[in-house]
């Protein structure tokens, strides 16, 4: 009898879990929710994607318009031959662009590489070809610093040159011939660093041109080299 009742008990349980188990409920665990938005798929050649310091990251992005700050963004990854080939699901309809840029910490842009302005796209998969580019450190602050507000007096030629090719060499553990003593990129010392102090204080300004109001850098900019010197300053 006891055997019999212990059999009857288990198939009494046993046909109370089948019954809740179909009891047309939906667990956490089973239930599958559909994402939102459109989707992004982003094919390029990327290089120097290893050459950024603490704080720096290549993404693709998506931003509002008039916002310096990514409403959603994806750490870009290469493969060995730095070919990308890369999804972002769940864009938001109120992104307007779409970037493979460089965001601080708090994923405020910093350095553009490829854009795409989606605001009158109606598709749901949006694909982006960003081609072959170099979008290191160094060469980030050569093409949107050097090139766009150097090179003009510091060229090719010139007492102190700037120029692609040429500007790490004459920076990097170079004295300067300006101030007696001093280095004009000190690796891991911005502060001791001729380059990083003309641009951030006056002490240019006897010199004739006052580094530090002439020029429009953002503040983003003037991190971007400072943060890059205190890196190590590599190429």
């Amino acid at each position: 009898m006891k055997n019999f009742a212990s059999k009857l008990i288990g198939w009494a349980a046993g046909a109370l879990m089948l019954a809740a188990c179909d009891d047309g409920r939906l667990y956490a665990d089973r239930l599958i929710i559909p994402e939102e938005g459109r989707v992004v798929k982003l094919t390029a050649t990327l290089s120097g994607l290893d050459t950024w310091t603490d704080g720096y990251s290549i993404v693709l992005a998506g931003f509002e318009a008039g916002s310096d700050y990514a409403v959603i963004a994806k750490s870009v990854q290469a493969a060995e031959d730095g070919t990308v080939d890369l999804t972002m699901s769940g864009v938001p309809a109120e992104v307007t662009t779409l970037e493979v840029c460089v965001v601080n910490r708090i994923r405020k842009r910093v350095a553009t590489y490829h854009a795409l302005d989606c605001s009158m796209l109606d598709e749901d998969t949006l694909r982006i070809d960003a081609g072959t580019q170099d979008v290191g450190m160094f060469a980030t602050i050569q093409r949107d610093i050097f090139d766009r507000t150097c090179t003009g007096c510091h060229g090719q030629g010139r007492w102190l040159d700037l120029s692609p090719g040429a500007s790490h060499r004459t920076l990097v553990n170079q004295p300067s011939t300006v101030f007696e003593g001093r280095t004009r990129v000190l690796p891991g010392d911005a502060a001791a660093s001729v380059l990083y102090t003309i641009l951030t204080t006056g002490e240019s300004a006897d010199l004739g041109t006052d580094h530090q109001t002439q020029f429009t850098l953002s503040e983003e900019q003037f991190s971007l080299i400072g943060d890059w010197i205190d890196g190590g300053a590599g190429e």
